[in-house]
């Protein structure tokens, strides 16, 4: 059975959980019959998301997550590598306080949304 990657890069202080990071998206993956996909997660801190958000969109704000697609083409190992997706923890953290629930049904619906946009 074909395995997806998904590398997990984060600030040491970062605040969340690896395994329920991984099992999430793992999850998403599946739902979206993505296999054989490589997908890089990377949290960063708000000043790191806003400027990305300005090199990358012009836009001058915190953004909740971005996504930067690389490819929907198998490369030659049959891997394709999807892009990134990148997620604002402070925000995560902020928006699952504000709205009441937990930081993981907040990054998974964040998550689908990063992915989506891979996707499009």
């Amino acid at each position: 059975m074909p395995k997806n990657i998904i590398l997990i890069k984060h600030p040491k202080n970062w605040g969340l959980q690896g395994r329920l990071v991984l099992e999430a998206t793992e999850e998403i993956l599946r739902e979206k019959k993505l296999n054989s996909v490589e997908l890089s997660l990377l949290f960063v801190g708000r000043r790191k998301a806003k400027d990305l958000n300005i090199k990358f969109r012009n836009k001058d704000y915190v953004p909740q997550v971005l996504s930067f697609p690389m490819s929907r083409e198998a490369d030659s190992d049959g891997m394709i590598r999807l892009g990134d997706v990148v997620v604002c923890t402070q925000k995560l953290k902020y928006e699952a306080e504000f709205q009441g629930k937990s930081w993981q049904r907040i990054l998974e619906l964040w998550l689908i949304h990063g992915v989506d946009g891979l996707l499009l």
